[in-house]
């Protein structure tokens, strides 16, 4: 199993786009008392590939992270949540040492028009999609608002 480090709410205010590794635990504000959590999981030219946990804690401390995914990845603006600060609360609270995304993560992104649409994967490699592109999410990340709605949180 691998360790975590942890920082605490406090310790990691603001994190720079460019120290945001996969591995970083983070948890976010819903509302005063409640906080979500998840797990940067790659960085991509968007943003970063998250996932997000289906627990939601009373205080922002994470001490291991034996928590089940809600529903898929998702790519958030990492450089709003966490560097600019400029929506929400997302904090690093701790870092998953040697953790690695699998690389059989079966989650695609989807963007192009017409007979020009690709599908990306959570490493950022493009495939050509030839059928029902509407089943893919769509290769845009999340700000805040958008994270909490989409996970009904």
């Amino acid at each position: 199993m691998n360790s975590l480090k942890i920082y605490g709410w406090g310790k990691k205010v603001k994190t720079s786009l460019k120290n945001i590794k996969p591995g970083d635990v983070f948890c976010f504000a819903l509302g005063e008392k409640n906080y979500g959590v998840g797990r940067i999981m790659t960085r991509n030219s968007l943003g970063h590939v998250v996932e997000v946990f289906n627990q939601v804690l009373s205080v922002p401390i994470v001490e291991s992270i034996a928590f089940d995914r809600l529903g898929d990845p998702i790519i958030i603006d990492s450089y709003s949540l966490f560097d600019r600060k400029s929506e929400g609360d997302w904090r690093v609270v701790a870092y998953q040492e040697n953790y690695t995304p699998s690389t059989e993560e079966s989650v695609r992104f989807v963007y192009g028009v017409a007979d020009n649409v690709k599908l990306v994967d959570i490493f950022d490699n493009e495939t050509p999609c030839s059928g029902m592109a509407l089943d893919f999410p769509f290769y845009s990340p999340m700000g805040d608002e958008e994270v909490k709605n989409h996970f009904r949180l």
